[in-house]
């Protein structure tokens, strides 16, 4: 007996992977979030908010280093590649806006985030696509060749769950661990 064939659709246009008509990250959008928000609860934003910058900028780290590796990228290719995937992968459609090598900062913009599109509603003034913040630091630590104990805070300036056309995040390094962007 052969194996299963499973049908993943994406979507030529935003890149959102669906089977069976759900939107899907290997398992249904519904239940990432669903999960997430439930840690937040659990744990409290903040608290939350920090856990995901460390993991996911250690995981973006780790993804950007061994792709430069396997497909022998320069650092500049394989921050944009990176990007590229995570919107091939559904979690939203990443724009890198900027990129200022010469003073360690960078925008990106993302259309259609897992977490806009799950949650109708927030609270006024706080942005849901806190999780991403790790995955531009942690790229952008890769593409400077920096070391963890080096300071590099994102910010989501605008979220579209608030009304905006699109979310939009400010990332680069600071001298200091507690400086605003």
């Amino acid at each position: 007996m052969g194996r299963p064939e499973v049908d993943i659709d994406v979507d030529p246009e935003t890149g959102i992977w669906r089977t069976d008509g759900l939107p899907m990250l290997y398992l249904p959008r519904h239940f990432m979030v669903n999960n997430h928000l439930a840690v937040e609860e659990a744990l409290g934003r903040e608290v939350y908010r920090g856990i995901l910058r460390v993991a996911t900028d250690k995981s973006a780290v780790h993804w950007c280093r061994a792709t430069a590796r396997t497909l022998g990228l320069t650092p500049l290719e394989t921050f944009h590649r990176y990007f590229k995937r995570l919107s091939q992968r559904g979690w939203g459609q990443f724009t890198v806006d900027e990129i200022d090598l010469a003073n360690k900062r960078g925008s990106i913009s993302l259309r259609n985030s897992i977490f806009v599109l799950e949650q109708q509603a927030a609270k006024p003034g706080r942005g849901v696509c806190y999780m991403f913040e790790g995955f531009m630091t942690g790229a952008l630590r890769f593409l400077l060749e920096m070391d963890v104990g080096d300071h590099v805070l994102c910010d989501e300036d605008q979220c579209a769950v608030a009304g905006h056309s699109h979310c939009r995040f400010h990332f680069g390094v600071v001298s200091q661990p507690m400086a605003v962007l």
